[in-house]
């Protein structure tokens, strides 16, 4: 066999494309011929596919397989049963959370409080609101620096507009130079 056919029966080979023929012949080129140092090291691959397509599988191999394959089974019901039983418990507790939130004494009660209850309630209600207000209000003070940080970005746009105006002006600039070179030339 020719080393320009062998290349390519093992390109075809790598690629799943060989037929029983071309493997054949592979397989015979690998464990009978001396090999070249770069492939020699596909010797002992080849040399495994013929020892192992030879091994016979032992007879009770389709019963195990297909054992293996009911418990597996098995195992995937079991795994869905389970899964019933977390989606249910879920259901359950929200169920009673809802039954809760709807029965709980305060939001049922028809209880009237008086004017001096009404009023402490108010109170501190207020001053609670007051207390984070105030909180609040020292956190945004902080942010009058970065308005004043835009401001001065807003103004950089007036020094992007002059750089611009700037930048178109520059053909002039070489027009003034090529002027300048024509009316005094260079001695």
């Amino acid at each position: 066999m020719s080393s320009k056919k062998k290349k390519k029966i093992l390109q075809k080979y790598y690629q799943g494309e060989t037929s029983l023929v071309e493997e054949r012949q592979l397989r015979e080129y690998f464990l009978k011929e001396d090999l070249p140092p770069h492939l020699s090291e596909l010797r002992d691959q080849f040399e495994m596919f013929e020892v192992e397509g030879t091994e016979e599988l032992p007879a009770a191999f389709d019963e195990e397989l297909f054992s293996e394959i009911e418990k597996q089974e098995r195992g995937r019901k079991v795994s869905k049963r389970t899964m019933i039983y977390y989606i249910s418990g879920v259901a359950a507790t929200v169920l009673i959370l809802v039954t809760f939130f709807f029965n709980f004494i305060p939001f049922n009660s028809n209880k009237q409080y008086t004017d001096q209850e009404a009023e402490v309630a108010f109170s501190e209600a207020s001053r609670i609101l007051y207390f984070v207000s105030d909180k609040f209000n020292q956190g945004t003070n902080s942010m009058g620096k970065m308005a004043r940080f835009d401001e001065g970005l807003h103004d950089l746009e007036n020094v992007k507009k002059f750089d611009e105006g700037v930048h178109k002006t520059s053909p002039l600039s070489r027009f003034s130079q090529i002027t300048n070179l024509i009316m005094n030339p260079a001695p």
